[in-house]
């Protein structure tokens, strides 16, 4: 798998974002966006630099962080599911098991914004889409549809037509 730290950076930061208790850590001020955001590439380097941890050891750090950066204290199982994630999908990298790695990034809940640390803009040609019952297919007419991620809360869609 090429760039495998690089895929495995973006599932951290998706495991990341659907994580409630870092999310509403940020939200009720206890740490900012900017932490969590650091906590990604943080866990990530984490588990490439220390091959064989277990389940435990990376929950034990995770609980650490939120202790140290959010100043929270983790009561529930949380932090050992998301650990358990992130070590399934670090074994998919280290094996170079791109398909089943993908396979099961479709599976996850997907990266929510409010973490997100990047802008994406994706065009999607009309070649690519389906469209039942439009007029404008059938008479061949070009379409293109693109959404730009244009601040953490906010999402501009415009659609462009050609007639």
């Amino acid at each position: 798998m090429t760039n495998s730290k690089d895929f495995f950076l973006s599932v951290t930061e998706r495991i990341f974002s659907n994580w409630t208790a870092l999310k509403i850590a940020v939200e009720h001020g206890m740490g900012s966006k900017e932490k969590a955001q650091a906590f990604c590439p943080y866990v990530t380097e984490l588990i490439y630099m220390n091959d064989e941890l277990i389940p435990a050891e990376i929950a034990a750090e995770l609980e650490d962080y939120m202790d140290l950066e959010f100043d929270t204290e983790l009561e529930d199982a949380s932090s050992t599911q998301v650990a358990e994630e992130l070590l399934r999908f670090y074994r998919y990298c280290a094996a170079g098991d791109e398909t089943t790695a993908l396979a099961e990034l479709e599976k996850l809940p997907p990266l929510q914004p409010w973490i997100a640390t990047q802008v994406y803009t994706m065009s999607v040609p009309s070649q690519s889409c389906t469209q039942e019952n439009d007029s404008s297919s059938e008479d061949g007419e070009a379409s293109n549809n693109q959404m730009e991620v244009v601040d953490q809360d906010w999402t501009t869609v415009r659609t462009k037509r050609k007639k």
